[in-house]
């Protein structure tokens, strides 16, 4: 009996044990001993070689090393952090364009710089599972200390690889609002001389973008198997068209042949005949004009039939590119029509706006409620606004339009057009007539002299 069968049979007796915890003991050894769907097979995906659990390594080496693994973290990243948000003061619903003074106040502390780390910690977080944001408080005290000076200020932000920033000790105390939560977090410095540094650091002064837990699935995670046959099909194809192009060759001596003096012939014995061939390879293959001389032997080049690699890895890549929800075409840039292209766009914009608005803002927020915390941003209601990335090109709002004007002109056949002059520009992306307001006197350099700050050039300056 083999050790995999000994160890099912023991996995089995403790899932027939009446005490409960080795009931739970029992199917966790059998969920590990086939992870998969193939419960026929129990080391199928060992035979696949697919890798039953995922460490942080597994996924950076898969977004640092593999083309779609980096381009469905980088595209996506691209797309939704095209633009930064604006956090407004009160809801969604407030269309004023002249900043509050909490409004400017806040846009000091969350500025470019803020929104480049944030960008940055994101694009971690799909790498692993989730990543940390450092908050270097310019209150001189150690990070290990909770915050108690307010409003001193942020030198900096800092962001961290999931590999890096790991909770140490958790909340025990069940009367404690934080109950559960990380009572310490413990960061690991790389140091330019190539060492490390590990320090304690309260959770005042660190924010987790993503989900730390060990039931958290990432971003890479459900399309890691994929990647990995894909690797197979690029590395196997590549191998095969290098053994080609090498021109291996297989020497076939007449039964008649004499190997003494053959070998004398090349003044070295037997033994050392082996030798004499394998230089006599290296030069054909080196050379471009090279003759090799035989005698009673015949020489043929070992070539191996390349299989079109295009099927296997067009349908991992599906698999992967459903895994991450991109299109293919967006992964790998592939526009073969115009129209499929297009609509892989709009969704793909669709998906990144959704993302901005169920998953970033809600982060966002809480970040935001943490400086509040902290005392670096006034307590205030508030809302965190993007721009619409579903929204028409400006082509498309003109052809609109355009199109809603010739079905006015022939309507006007009947003496009622269909659209007011208002929806017409509104559809081409222009403010009415009655919301179109005139410019303020300008000054001697021909710039705005009333002194009032609008959100659309604050967001643009």
């Amino acid at each position: 009996m083999n050790n995999l069968q000994l160890a099912v049979n023991h996995a089995v007796s403790l899932m027939g044990n009446s005490g409960g915890g080795y009931d739970a003991i029992g199917r966790s050894r059998m969920a590990l001993m086939n992870p998969g769907m193939d419960h026929k097979r129990s080391t199928a995906w060992c035979e696949y070689g697919w890798k039953e659990n995922l460490t942080f390594v597994d996924m950076y080496s898969a977004y640092r090393r593999g083309g779609l693994a980096f381009a469905a973290v980088t595209k996506l990243i691209g797309k939704c952090w095209s633009s930064y948000p604006d956090i407004v003061e009160g809801d969604e619903a407030n269309e004023s364009t002249k900043l509050t003074d909490w409004e400017k106040q806040t846009k000091k502390t969350l500025n470019k710089r803020f929104w480049k780390v944030f960008a940055e910690a994101d694009k971690r977080r799909l790498v692993g599972r989730y990543s940390g944001i450092l908050i270097h408080v310019k209150d001189s005290e150690k990070w290990n200390q909770p915050v108690t000076k307010k409003g001193v200020g942020i030198e900096k932000l800092t962001a961290a690889w999931a590999n890096c920033i790991k909770p140490k000790e958790f909340e025990s105390n069940i009367n404690s609002t934080n109950y559960g939560q990380p009572k310490m977090w413990s960061y690991t410095e790389s140091l330019s001389n190539g060492g490390s540094r590990t320090t304690d650091i309260h959770p005042d002064r660190v924010f987790i973008v993503g989900d730390y837990t060990l039931d958290a699935i990432g971003f890479l995670e459900p399309g890691y198997n994929a990647l990995t046959n894909i690797e197979k099909v690029e590395g196997g194809s590549g191998e095969s068209f290098l053994k080609n192009a090498a021109r291996q060759l297989n020497i076939n001596f007449n039964e008649k042949i004499d190997f003494n003096n053959l070998a004398s012939m090349y003044g070295v014995s037997v033994s050392e005949l082996q030798d004499k061939f394998n230089e006599v390879a290296v030069e054909i293959n080196r050379g471009n004009d090279v003759v090799m001389t035989t005698q009673g032997a015949d020489v043929t080049p070992l070539v191996s039939n390349v299989p079109d690699p295009t099927p296997t890895y067009t349908i991992n890549l599906q698999t992967f590119s459903a895994s991450v929800d991109i299109p293919g075409r967006i992964l790998v840039g592939n526009q073969q029509a115009e129209r499929s292209s297009t609509e892989d766009n709009k969704y793909f914009n669709v998906r990144s706006q959704s993302r901005r608005e169920m998953e970033l803002s809600q982060e966002i927020e809480d970040f935001v409620d943490k400086l509040i915390t902290i005392g670096e941003v006034k307590a205030k209601e508030f809302s965190v606004v993007w721009d619409d990335l579903t929204e028409s090109e400006q082509s498309e709002k003109l052809n609109n339009a355009n199109l809603m004007s010739d079905i006015n002109d022939k309507a006007i056949t009947t003496g009622q057009p269909i659209f007011e002059d208002n929806e017409i520009r509104t559809a081409a992306g222009y403010e009415s007539k009655e919301d179109v307001k005139p410019l303020p006197d300008a000054g001697p350099d021909g710039e705005n002299n009333d002194g009032k700050e609008t959100k659309e050039s604050s967001s643009t300056s």
